[in-house]
């Protein structure tokens, strides 16, 4: 028996000194099961819910597609200064890459810009300034409208397949969420040039987007230069879609004990992650060093869209 056990034993031992009153256990099973059946998963955590990656681009994309009916191509979106046509002409010379390196078509792009989402994208946004919006829109609808048909049509096998995006080198399925952020992201930013609400994201995608965005830290804190050493951090993120997780700030390295734990909203964490908001300006709820929950907030934000 080991120090942890013994721990445990003494928590416990401490527990069942003091007698509850024999009615409290089924009062509090009652109460549970009132509001959620024995065996069913706590669905404001997102357990129990699963989506296809391929099905949650394509969901996102289409949203974003409706709130695009709403649009006129003029409309200045924040935080780029774009017009509504040089939006979506980001997005269009981004699927034409995506689909490119899915297999699905040629395309010519600048191969020291690849590593770099916005930089790859830049000649073509400023080069749309002038651009038809119909035109523009007309030709995103086309290539996008491909692009969901095909990812919709692969299983789980095939959304394992390797991919080179960006500076990403790995599986589709992660890809996909890297790309429902971006979709996700731009989804917001177009409803707050429009002053419409965005499009309710639901726990299953949002849980997703939070497994994903925990994961990425240690890449976001690698690719920034941060180094917290050895440690863990425990995320605590609430609301549907949310969950718990001791996440190690290395990668390669399992998690340990927290150094640190940090309480907030999801879809607030999913905000960070795609760099519209900073980590000064999240609203959390810190336990451990302030210095360290910042860097993780700082590893956090790695989904430039």
């Amino acid at each position: 028996m080991n120090d942890n056990d013994k721990e445990i034993l003494a928590m416990l031992a401490e527990a069942v000194a003091l007698a509850p009153p024999h009615t409290l256990g089924d009062a509090i099973i009652e109460a549970a099961t009132s509001t959620r059946p024995a065996g069913r998963a706590i669905t404001t955590l997102g357990g129990g819910q699963r989506v296809h990656a391929g099905a949650a681009f394509v969901q996102t994309v289409d949203e974003f597609r409706s709130v695009l009916a709403m649009a006129d191509g003029a409309s200045v979106v924040e935080p780029y200064g774009w017009s509504v046509t040089q939006l979506v002409a980001h997005l269009l010379e981004v699927d034409l890459y995506f689909g490119r390196q899915l297999g699905l078509w040629e395309h010519d792009i600048d191969d020291a810009l690849e590593d770099d989402h916005l930089a790859m994208t830049e000649a073509v946004v400023r080069a749309s300034v002038k651009a038809d919006y119909a035109t523009t829109l007309a030709q995103w609808n086309e290539v996008s409208s491909v692009l969901c048909a095909h990812i919709a049509a692969l299983d789980f096998e095939q959304l394992r397949q390797p991919i080179k995006f960006h500076i990403l080198d790995t599986r589709l399925s992660t890809v996909l969420v890297a790309r429902v952020f971006e979709v996700w992201t731009h989804t917001e930013d177009l409803c707050r040039a429009l002053r419409h609400d965005p499009p309710i994201l639901d726990a299953a995608r949002l849980n997703l987007m939070t497994r994903v965005g925990v994961a990425a830290i240690p890449l976001g804190l690698l690719l920034g230069n941060i180094d917290c050493g050895a440690r863990t951090a425990r995320l605590v993120l609430t609301g549907r879609g949310g969950g718990v997780w001791n996440q190690p700030l290395q990668l390669g390295i399992d998690a340990g004990e927290p150094s640190v734990t940090i309480v907030a909203d999801a879809l607030t964490f999913c905000r960070l992650a795609a760099q519209r908001i900073a980590p000064d300006e999240f609203d959390a709820e810190i336990d451990g060093p302030l210095e360290l929950a910042v860097n993780v907030l700082r590893g956090a934000s790695v989904f430039a869209a």
